[in-house]
C-alpha cells in the first residue's frame, strides 16, 4: 500500500499509508469529492446531534460500513470492532480489525 502524507507530502507505504487512509475516510463526508462521490464516511451526518448512546452505535455501525466500501480503499483491512466515544468535539474512533495478518487498532477524531 502506497500513500501521501498530507501534511508533509513525503510518499508513505504500509502501516502509515494504511494511517493515511484511516483518518481520510474518516474524516471525509460522502459526496464531497468531485470525481469520487462514494469516497468518505456517512456517520458525519450525525455530527450536530445530541450524543446519546443511539447516536453513538449508529456512527460505530456507518463507521464500520465505510470500512467495507471497495471505493475507499481499504478492502485490506478487515475491521472486527469499532469503539465510538463521545467528546467535547464530536467522537473518537477506535476501530480494531486484521490486515496482513496482524491484529491492529486505529484511531482518529470525527
Amino acid at each position: 500500500m502506497i500513500g501521501i502524507d498530507p501534511k508533509t507530502g513525503k510518499t508513505v507505504t504500509g502501516f502509515e499509508a494504511l494511517k493515511r487512509r484511516f483518518i481520510r475516510i474518516l474524516t471525509t463526508e460522502i459526496s464531497s469529492r468531485v470525481k469520487r462521490r462514494k469516497v468518505g464516511n456517512p456517520a458525519l451526518r450525525c455530527l450536530g446531534k445530541l450524543q446519546t448512546p443511539q447516536t453513538t452505535l449508529i456512527i460505530q455501525n456507518l463507521t464500520l460500513s465505510a470500512f467495507t466500501e471497495h471505493q475507499n480503499g481499504l478492502s485490506e483491512f478487515k475491521a472486527t470492532q469499532c469503539i465510538a466515544q463521545p467528546t467535547a468535539t464530536g467522537y473518537f474512533i477506535k476501530v480494531i480489525g486484521k490486515w496482513k495478518g496482524n491484529q491492529l487498532k486505529l484511531e482518529g477524531e470525527l
